[in-house]
């Protein structure tokens, strides 16, 4: 995940170190739903719910559910839709507790960029909300008069 502008200053400085341990230390596997650093997969569904699939199985491989990782038995691409076209999972490390300082490792987890985003949605969600109110706040400052 990019790191915003203003929360630079907040991550230590051997931050890439850290992120890279976490990863190793992961297997270079999301934690939360299996899927490889690098791999290329194909998200969709199978039998309506979300799924993914490596790209390269092309009959023998089992779709897998998007937040476990685990096997969804039985399923083959007839079973599958493939919802938008081939992507690279790319690894990123989050921060349990939203707090850039704390780098401890029970604070961390190697999650690829859809698990990510889907663990940091509320807080995602909560930031926007507060910024929007912001600007319509700093805009009533500056009202022309008319």
């Amino acid at each position: 995940m990019p790191i915003r502008p203003e929360n630079k200053a907040r991550y230590p400085a051997d931050w890439p170190a850290i992120s890279r341990r976490v990863r190793d230390e992961a297997g270079n596997r999301c934690e939360a739903c299996g899927v490889e650093n690098g791999a290329l997969i194909h998200r969709g569904r199978h039998d309506g719910q979300p799924a993914w699939r490596y790209a390269s199985d092309t009959v023998f491989e089992n779709s897998r559910c998007p937040e476990t990782g685990a096997d969804l038995p039985g399923t083959c691409w007839d079973d599958f839709e493939v919802a938008r076209g081939t992507v690279k999972v790319v690894l990123t490390v989050a921060h349990l507790d939203h707090t850039p300082e704390h780098v401890a490792r029970e604070n961390l987890r190697a999650l690829c960029q859809r698990c990510h985003l889907a663990y940091d949605a509320p807080m995602r969600k909560a930031g926007i909300a507060r910024r929007a109110r912001a600007e319509r706040a700093a805009a009533d400052l500056f009202e022309a008069d008319t």
